[in-house]
């Protein structure tokens, strides 16, 4: 019985090797679809909240180029909604996958939005010049008096919202996201 458990264990791992190196994007592992979220059918019954579940409590404030935003604007779009500032580390190892992630899938009514909480800034100036640093083309509100901040409870720094295209929170993670998790949570939006 033990030979027949070590030869089964080694030829399940020469497969998974050759899965990952010889098949590669063809392989077993590659194929493995993601499951969407399901799609809300009653939405006007949920309740405005922060949880799972709930629909996300609309945001009004300007962005960094002076514009008037709103979150209820995105309705109908997939949205990554993200809490940051400039002084976070975290933060910023974060911004270049969301930046690319945008960028490859905008076109398919994914966005990106990333609230700076421009309360908790240390220097003047710091969230453009971390825009400009970063080149980053996705919507940036400014939480200028914490007002928004308050009312999405951030007490962790970053924090992000997954939202489908109802308005609807379908994760919420505290601290940095890698563009592996990024990517599968937003191909999970419906």
């Amino acid at each position: 019985m033990r030979k027949f458990l070590i030869i089964a264990a080694t030829l399940l791992i020469v497969l998974i090797v050759v899965d990952r190196t010889v098949l590669k994007d063809k392989g077993i592992i590659k194929q493995v679809k993601i499951e969407q979220y399901e799609k809300v059918e009653n939405v006007e019954e949920l309740s405005v909240g922060l949880n799972e579940g709930d629909l996300a409590p609309e945001i009004e404030l300007e962005d960094i180029e002076g514009n008037s935003f709103k979150l209820s604007d995105y309705k109908g779009k997939t949205v990554l909604l993200n809490f940051w500032a400039s002084w976070c580390g975290p933060c910023e190892a974060e911004m270049p996958h969301m930046e690319k992630l945008h960028n490859k899938y905008k076109d398919e009514g994914f966005e990106v939005i990333a609230v700076n909480m421009t309360r908790s800034e240390r220097v003047k100036n710091a969230p453009e010049k971390f825009v400009d640093k970063h080149h980053l083309t996705f919507p940036i509100p400014m939480d200028r008096e914490g007002k928004v901040s308050d009312e999405y409870e951030i007490v962790a720094y970053p924090t992000s919202y997954f939202i489908d295209s109802n308005g609807v929170i379908r994760n919420k993670v505290l601290g940095a996201l890698n563009e592996e998790y990024m990517e599968k949570e937003i191909q999970k939006l419906p």
